[in-house]
């Protein structure tokens, strides 16, 4: 895939996410079924997801071949401290917003060849700038769609 279509379809993932988001009520922040994340729950673990890839972007780019680690996304939900469960979504949006219009800016920047850069990946082992920009591009997007079913089945 080349650049631009990559950073397209990247870019109509983030603008899918945040429209969902957009079009929650308050009420439909907290429902969910049982064993299933809340769209509350959905939006900071996005965010903070997102957080972690703009990081690896920067690394593959800046670093080719550098160790990345996995992160637990229960340990993450599951925090006290970040209180998934509780804290208003306004900065994760925010955070999601910022972090996304940077990791775009990225991708244009860079070169049709950069695509190949890999670093290593503690699960997944070797994956390349493309790779990492096409999961993310299909994260957020399976996100927006857990929290329409999640509403739509209320």
């Amino acid at each position: 895939m080349r650049i631009e279509e990559l950073a397209a379809n990247y870019e109509q993932a983030t603008q899918l996410f945040l429209t969902v988001v957009a079009e929650l009520n308050p009420a439909d922040l907290d429902v969910a079924p049982v064993g299933e994340w809340t769209p509350r729950q959905i939006i900071h673990h996005q965010a903070h997801a997102d957080a972690y890839c703009l990081t690896r972007i920067i690394q593959v780019v800046s670093e080719p071949g550098t160790p990345i680690r996995s992160f637990s996304e229960a340990a993450l939900v599951d925090s006290e401290v970040l209180a998934y469960s509780t804290t208003p979504i306004e900065s994760s949006v925010a955070l999601f917003r910022a972090v996304r219009a940077e990791v775009l800016r990225i991708v244009r920047s860079a070169q049709d060849s950069d695509l190949s850069r890999v670093c290593l990946h503690s699960e997944l082992g070797e994956i390349s700038m493309e790779m990492m920009i096409v999961r993310f591009t299909d994260h957020p997007t399976g996100h927006a769609l857990q929290i329409r079913e999640t509403i739509k089945n209320r």
